[in-house]
């Protein structure tokens, strides 16, 4: 039993050193690790604020539109992207006040909120919508280039054909038939099976059968 307690005392002198070495530096990666996970919970519970306002502000936006109050629409619009720019509610606000802006022929404020739309929102889906619908507004406004510049890069599968559809829309206009055909048969290729579809396709096929064969 002696030894024992021996081989004990030992052993509790040995930690007892090893704690008086190392110990200090434990405790005080234990307190940052602690302050790091409060800071994460902190930060975390922030963030669903933010989010939570964020989402609120874009009920407003939706349901301006809904009722056609426009003076509301592009106030909270507004407020959306000068307080929550990161947040996907407020690129989707930008676009509903956008299509506002196409709907009372204010194209030129529209163009700067799809440009806004397309440099700050991190969703892949909503930057090419905002590409797509500004595509559109350049076709209108005879700016070609600029309206291809805005099809010419990679996009979603989503909007592929559509797209395809606007650079052959394009294309006609630059009476480049050849390049627009082309265009037509892969906006078709690129078009879902999805009920939904069907009359976009038809549309398509239509531009394409007006070009003449081939």
């Amino acid at each position: 039993m002696a030894v024992y307690d021996l081989e004990e005392q030992e052993q509790l002198s040995a930690m007892k050193a090893w704690w008086d070495k190392y110990g200090n530096a434990i405790t005080w990666v234990a307190i940052v690790a602690a302050g790091a996970l409060l800071a994460w919970v902190a930060w975390s519970g922030y963030q669903r604020s933010q989010n939570d306002k964020a989402t609120a502000l874009y009920s407003e936006v939706f349901l301006a539109a809904q009722a056609g109050d426009t003076a509301k629409l592009q106030q909270t619009a507004n407020q959306l992207t000068t307080e929550y720019p990161s947040h996907l509610q407020a690129s989707l606000g930008a676009l509903l006040a956008a299509k506002a802006d196409i709907d009372k022929k204010d194209e030129k404020s529209a163009r700067v909120k799809l440009t806004w739309v397309i440099e700050h929102t991190k969703e892949a889906t909503v930057k090419d919508l905002a590409r797509l619908r500004l595509a559109t507004l350049l076709l209108d406004e005879k700016a070609y280039d600029e309206a291809l510049k805005q099809l010419e890069s990679g996009v979603t599968q989503e909007l592929a054909a559509r797209f395809a559809e606007m650079r052959g829309d394009v294309l006609v206009e630059q009476n480049k038939l050849d390049a627009a055909k082309q265009a037509y048969k892969q906006a078709l290729e690129k078009f879902s099976g999805a009920a939904d579809n069907n009359t976009l396709k038809t549309i398509v096929q239509t531009k394409l059968d007006a070009l003449g064969a081939n």
